[in-house]
């Protein structure tokens, strides 16, 4: 994607001036001593910065009140595979393959329900919007693979359809991050992975923010 025009006009709806991120997709992410926006973005034509706003610190304050009132555009992005994982659902053992599937939706309605408040967050601003899928573990067991995707997929679908039903459009990481050097461990991304999909990312509000009112998927 090619950065920014520097004549730019920097009034213009497309020109990210201060994206702010829900989610905590960024919160277990090596980012070095830099800091972040100059990891997503390296060389960016225009000044922008970057807000991080967990679940908690929306829900919490009230939906849009937690969003800056100078925000331009919106990014929801929520690190589930990683929390898939932290929390065991994988391990659990179950005795039948029903118990395992009511374990995984119930998991995903809890997951389901705070992303729903994110969307209505974003929604209320009346902001250029993009929602991210949940990125994919890249897990050396065969097994454990398999179990992970099956999850996920349960998590995905919970996004798509509220992405759709709010008319936003989608950033699809299953395709975005593909190769292995998107990866710093089995769960989590590497800068080089998380610059990709700001690169994706950045293309996909340039163009919601032209023509808004459609669900697209950018990979």
């Amino acid at each position: 994607m090619q950065p920014d025009p520097v004549e730019e006009d920097r009034s213009a709806p497309d020109v990210i001036r201060h994206l702010v991120l829900l989610g905590d997709a960024l919160e277990n992410i090596d980012m070095g001593v830099e800091q972040a926006e100059a990891v997503l973005v390296p060389r960016p034509r225009n000044d922008w910065r970057l807000t991080v706003l967990e679940p908690p610190q929306v829900l919490e304050r009230g939906w849009a009140r937690a969003i800056p009132l100078d925000a331009t555009h919106i990014g929801i992005c929520v690190d589930g595979g990683w929390a898939i994982e932290a929390s065991g659902l994988l391990r659990q053992r179950a005795q039948s393959v029903s118990d395992a599937l009511q374990a995984l939706a119930t998991a995903a309605d809890r997951f389901e329900e705070i992303f729903t408040k994110l969307v209505a967050s974003a929604l209320e601003t009346g902001l250029p919007t993009v929602v991210c899928t949940l990125v994919p573990a890249r897990h050396e067991d065969p097994s454990h693979q398999r179990a992970a995707a099956a999850a996920l997929a349960i998590f995905n679908d919970r996004i798509l359809r509220q992405a759709v039903a709010a008319s936003l459009s989608v950033v699809d990481l299953r395709f975005v991050c593909d190769e292995e050097s998107d990866y710093a461990s089995e769960t989590l991304l590497s800068r080089a992975g998380v610059r990709k999909v700001a690169n994706v990312g950045r293309t996909a509000l340039y163009e919601v923010s032209r023509e808004p009112g459609r669900t697209r998927v950018y990979f």
